[in-house]
């Protein structure tokens, strides 16, 4: 069996049709739960009484759901737990966290009998999570074959700004330009991460009121959005006047550097692609024009130049007590005209 994509599982829920093991991997842990949840219900039901309906992982049930940590407990248990009959009738679920520290794992693929398990007749299915699935083990080659493996990877660069679409339209947020280039620019990103950034805006209400919420406030977020045009345009009249709306709050320079170092990482991958005569490097439409004209600006030597001088930006930010004002006006003087 290949492996399956959140969606082609989705829909197989959605028909009714449950399998008894599932193997979900990789760090996208929105994913991860919302999968999760979707074989919660099949097996359970759509009651608000299901086992752990109301609180995910951290509400067991002793009657219909098993949960066991692969750091902890060995593989007879988990074969206990998906053999024994849950009480009361109805199926079963097993819930395997850490399923990558199990030791000697073999015995496991056993529980991969049918294609599917009849959950209403008291079937059992297992969820293991983990956080990979390496190939290159004779026990993960077994599992492909027999049990749905499910990767809840990380988002590609270039699916981001799609994602982050798709977050806001649930929550009814209708973005700007600057905000879906800030939410797509968080670093480290996640999909929690947008949904954190999408819930501080939308506490904030309208358009108006939510300006500064990605960035630290109206002014810091204004003064941002000016500093990183005219910097990648490396024009040094315009950039430097802005430095000392941000340089000393934290909460301020620390997103902006976030900003500034995926706008440079794009930036690199765009002159590598200019050099190379490829085009591995994605963007969105409404930011081609932006990096098209900041490409006109830089060498791929002083791209790579700059990834070196935010770092330590970010390192003087966080951990030295240098004058921020300073550091950020010689970052200016440096690699802008």
């Amino acid at each position: 069996m290949p492996k399956l994509e959140p969606k082609a599982i989705q829909k197989e829920l959605e028909a009714g049709k449950v399998r008894p093991v599932y193997w979900i991997y990789g760090g996208e842990a929105m994913k991860s739960r919302e999968l999760l949840k979707r074989i919660r219900s099949a097996v359970f039901g759509d009651s608000s009484e299901a086992p752990g309906s109301a609180s995910g992982f951290g509400f067991a049930s002793a009657f219909r759901e098993a949960i066991l940590d692969g750091a902890e407990c060995e593989v007879f248990e988990v074969l206990d737990a998906a053999q024994s009959l849950s009480l009361g009738g109805g199926g079963k679920l097993v819930l395997v966290k850490q399923a990558h520290s199990l030791k000697d794992p073999e015995p496991l693929l056993d529980l991969c009998g049918s294609e599917f398990v009849k959950v209403a007749e008291g079937g059992s299915v297992v969820v293991f999570l983990s956080k990979d699935l390496d190939q290159r083990k004779k026990f993960s080659k077994g599992l492909i074959e027999k049990a749905a493996c499910v990767p809840c990877e990380e988002i590609a660069e270039e699916d981001r700004e799609a994602w982050v679409g798709y977050l806001a339209k649930r929550k009814g947020l209708m973005l700007n330009p600057t905000e879906v280039n800030s939410l797509r620019a968080l670093d480290p990103w996640s999909l929690d991460g947008v949904e954190r950034e999408l819930e501080k805006m939308e506490t904030a209400g309208s358009p108006a009121d939510r300006e500064g919420v990605l960035l630290g406030g109206g002014e810091g977020q204004h003064a941002s959005e000016v500093f990183v045009e005219a910097f990648f345009r490396r024009d040094r009249a315009r950039a430097l006047p802005e430095v000392r709306h941000f340089a000393d709050s934290p909460e301020a320079a620390l997103p902006l550097l976030g900003l500034l170092s995926w706008n440079v990482k794009m930036l690199v991958g765009l002159l590598k692609d200019r050099e190379a005569g490829t085009r591995e490097t994605k963007l969105g439409s409404f930011l081609q024009d932006r990096f098209t004209a900041y490409l006109r600006e830089w060498t791929l030597a002083d791209a790579i130049s700059l990834q070196s001088a935010l770092a330590k930006v970010d390192f003087s930010t966080k951990q030295t007590p240098r004058d921020p004002l300073g550091t950020w006006s010689s970052l200016v003087l440096d690699f802008c005209r």
